[in-house]
């Protein structure tokens, strides 16, 4: 790999042409301890090896050189676990703050394993990662005492941040090229399609969490730049992005005026050329966030071309079914409406059921009960509204059905069935699997109990309140083991693995319905 592939543009500095270097003799280093190592589990070869290495150098880089990548994961670290490294280092212990240390490498290769290795579930306290973290720990702390300071790193991160652009062109970089995401950045084009295109690239940078205790590139950016707070806040409410379908209503050099065609809301739109390529009426599908005051465009833009009202009505009602989420980021009084849907479902679920959580055998009995449930729903309305609703949808018969997929109701090992009451129903196969192996307490779980667990917890459609109604019910000590972070730690371990594999959880979520 080239080095100097992933380097901000910009003028060189001081420490940056010993890098290079740097990186071919740690490579030689990590060859020779790789030798001895007592398993074959952390051994790299190839494109892997040249990549662990030179995210190793940048890392160092960025401790010397005092860049503050590592210092923000740190400091979301301390006010989400107590900890500087969690899972490494417990909250009353105490670790040298400055400087490359093992406890901070074998944090960086632990998580950094799991990037370059996706399918892998490595022990935070591994022999074979403590014996290479000292080692390379020791090895970067003798050359970073002989290498001056100065990064084109730290040069273009200080750059000013008075334009929103300025902000975006920094959160490129760290969210695609840092030694922090870049890899977590890869497995996520790999998992949507495997290009790399603009809207790829807004969406990972803008909204993805990752393995870095759930935190994305928003999230550390944020915390890096010297910004006021309300700027601060702006940054990492970047993820919320405004997507929608806009109307152009004015132009003046720089600045554009727009109207959300979802909520009827204006925005001030601030480009960095002269608006050429809209023209005011124009409809324009794109996505807008926040800086200093002014709206930004972030992303592609699409301009939807002959439109007609009818038309727009149909696009923005296709909207709604298919993204409704989006929409309730910016649209309080949808989302408001939303929620009351999902509590009356709730109530509904609760009054039928009697418990916001019903574990099935298999998908046949789940898909007839909940069959059942719609229908007594159905049958329990005044034959008035029955009649609207059959109109409204053009139903022939006076009846409703739950579709659901083939391979759901051909499922044998179980089905948990959640109502969130904040966001809606969840279901997970091989629960039967997941209880039995959450009711061990993490003792002698078999290996489909703890790819049940693993399942569970890393799924994106599974919500951390349907983790912690399981936790509520059966504990956590089989989450710990099932991810190797054994150890008396009064659960808080469980946070961190919640907060690594739920990060989008810890923000602000919306109902998963749509109102149609």
């Amino acid at each position: 790999m080239n080095f100097k592939s992933h380097r901000p543009q910009g003028a060189i500095q001081k420490g940056d042409r010993y890098l290079p270097q740097l990186v071919e003799d740690l490579k030689q280093v990590l060859m020779r301890a790789q030798g001895t190592l007592s398993h074959n589990t952390l051994y790299l070869s190839g494109g892997k090896l040249d990549e662990l290495t030179t995210v190793l150098v940048e890392f160092a880089e960025d401790i010397n050189n005092d860049i503050g990548i590592w210092n923000s994961l740190e400091r979301y670290n301390v006010e989400f676990f107590g900890t500087h490294l969690p899972c490494i280092i417990q909250p009353n212990e105490s670790i040298n703050k400055d400087g490359v240390n093992q406890y901070r490498v074998q944090h960086l290769l632990w998580v950094l394993y799991s990037e370059l290795d996706t399918r892998l579930i490595l022990s935070p306290t591994h022999g074979d990662l403590t014996k290479l973290a000292a080692v390379v720990s020791g090895f970067l702390a003798d050359r970073l005492s002989r290498i001056p300071r100065g990064s084109a790193v730290k040069a273009f991160l200080s750059e000013p941040n008075k334009f929103g652009w300025d902000v975006k062109r920094k959160l490129i970089w760290l969210g695609t090229h840092s030694y922090l995401f870049r890899n977590s950045f890869r497995n996520y084009v790999e998992d949507h399609g495997g290009k790399v295109e603009i809207p790829i690239i807004d969406d990972f940078i803008c909204q993805q969490t990752t393995a870095w205790s759930g935190l994305g590139a928003i999230d550390i950016l944020a915390s890096m730049l010297d910004i006021s707070h309300q700027q601060r806040h702006e940054l990492r409410s970047w993820y919320k992005r405004h997507y929608s379908y806009y109307r152009i209503l004015a132009k003046r050099g720089p600045i554009m005026e727009v109207v959300n065609t979802i909520n009827n809301k204006a925005y001030i739109v601030r480009v960095r050329e002269q608006a050429s390529q809209f023209e005011v009426g124009q409809i324009v599908l794109g996505s807008l966030v926040p800086w200093d005051g002014e709206w930004y465009w972030s992303g592609k833009q699409s301009v939807v071309t002959n439109i007609t009202e009818d038309i727009l009505q149909e696009l923005k009602g296709s909207f709604l079914r298919k993204v409704p989420a989006i929409a309730y980021r910016y649209c309080d009084q949808l989302a408001e409406k939303a929620k009351k849907m999902v509590a009356f479902h709730y109530n509904e679920f609760m009054k039928y059921h009697g418990n916001d959580l019903v574990i099935y055998p298999d998908g046949l009995s789940m898909a007839a009960d909940l069959q059942k449930e719609v229908r007594m729903q159905w049958e329990s309305k005044p034959k008035e509204v029955i009649a609207q609703i059959m109109e409204k949808h053009k139903l022939q018969k006076p009846e409703a059905s739950l579709p659901f997929p083939r391979e759901l109701i051909k499922t044998e090992n179980g089905v948990g069935v959640y109502y969130n009451p904040d966001e809606g129903q969840e279901m997970m196969t091989g629960f039967n699997s997941i209880v039995s192996g959450l009711k061990k307490k993490g003792i002698n779980l078999t290996e489909e109990e703890e790819n049940g667990i693993r399942s569970f917890i890393c799924s994106d459609l599974v919500s951390l309140k349907f983790v912690k109604r399981l936790v509520q019910e059966y504990g956590y000590q089989s989450i710990e083991s099932a991810f190797l972070v054994r150890g008396n730690n009064g659960g808080s371990h469980l946070e961190y693995l919640l907060r690594r594999y739920k990060g989008a959880y810890y923000r602000d979520r919306y109902p998963r319905i749509a109102l149609i």
